[in-house]
């Protein structure tokens, strides 16, 4: 779900000169999408950046104002920030970056060329989006009843079954010993009572015991609290008399994790609290919203944000359905 695609003629269109035939193709990478905002990033005046890291094919990148981007292989899941390739670039960490004619240009001679490339922008709801909040309600208890039967990796994920047992009238259950889980249920409960009573001033500060909690550049903890507070921006956009903002609380906990974090892990982290995730976390609120009488499309969308990283797309799907009890 977004916006009509648009062609990206913001860099120049021909690879650089003197590079031809097969030096030109082992030199360059086309993109194929690019993010809104990854757009406007290499749209600034005398753009230049550097390599964060590179991870499973991943680039990630920052500008020098200091906002995160990052170069992923078609077939990713889109992301304002993603600029999705026919083939990542090989560089490494702390290679400088500058835009110039031929597209966006690694200091070891590699390009990203854009020709052909559309713009991709989320979808964010508003009030002309929502159905009745009972049928968003009803589609909510019917994608979890599917969610409960699959099999859930360790981190934050398994509170899936902790948010269908609360929505459901259900006994608690039980997380193994050992896992992530066990260790923070109980403050996952407290969110989860919190989001119940619509209290997010009480979320946002009982949200700094759970971020940055599990190992990972993108750490559980961040990915489920952006999930929830994802929840909580698009319920305050769609039914913006019915659900609370808490802005002042929220920007205290944004500040609050800003050093206690990896800096992408936190770029991610802001996005997801102020409306802006992964493509199929946008495609489920679209679907969710629409009161839809097909819970498998509710599904098909949790499934495919559940396949990004290890656990991540799990910690913020659980997340996501937590901040959903406030419905």
């Amino acid at each position: 779900m977004a916006k009509p695609n648009e062609v990206c003629s913001f860099i120049g269109p021909n690879p650089p000169q003197g590079r031809t035939g097969k030096e030109a193709r082992t030199s360059c990478s086309a993109a194929r999408q690019v993010g809104s905002k990854a757009k406007e990033l290499l749209t600034l005046p005398e753009f230049a950046g550097k390599v964060l890291a590179v991870l499973s094919g991943t680039i990630y990148l920052s500008a020098q104002n200091g906002e995160i981007f990052w170069i992923c292989p078609e077939g990713s899941p889109l992301h304002r920030r993603s600029i999705l390739v026919s083939r990542p670039p090989l560089v490494t960490p702390g290679e400088k970056c500058f835009v110039d004619f031929s597209g966006l240009t690694f200091g070891g001679g590699l390009s990203v060329v854009f020709p052909g490339a559309t713009e991709w922008e989320p979808f964010r709801p508003g009030s002309e989006d929502a159905a009745p909040r009972a049928s968003v309600q009803k589609s909510f208890r019917q994608l979890l009843v599917v969610l409960d039967l699959l099999e859930i990796p360790d981190g934050l994920g398994p509170s899936i079954s902790l948010v269908s047992a609360l929505a459901r009238g259900r006994p608690l259950p039980s997380f193994p010993p050992e896992s992530l889980m066990e260790q923070v249920k109980d403050r996952i409960w407290d969110l989860a009572q919190d989001c119940r009573h619509q209290d997010l001033r009480s979320v946002a500060l009982k949200g700094r015991e759970v971020a940055g909690l599990g190992p990972g550049l993108t750490p559980s903890g961040d990915d489920f609290l952006g999930g929830l507070f994802f929840a909580s921006d698009l319920l305050y956009r769609a039914y913006p008399k019915d659900f609370p903002r808490a802005e002042a609380d929220v920007s205290g906990l944004l500040d609050w994790t800003k050093t206690r974090t990896h800096p992408i892990s936190h770029a991610i982290f802001c996005d997801l609290v102020r409306g802006y995730g992964p493509e199929p976390l946008h495609e489920l609120v679209a679907v969710l919203l629409s009161g839809s009488e097909e819970p498998f499309r509710a599904v098909d969308a949790a499934v495919r944000l559940t396949r990004i990283g290890h656990s991540s797309g799990w910690d913020m799907l659980a997340g996501f359905l937590t901040g959903m009890l406030m419905v």
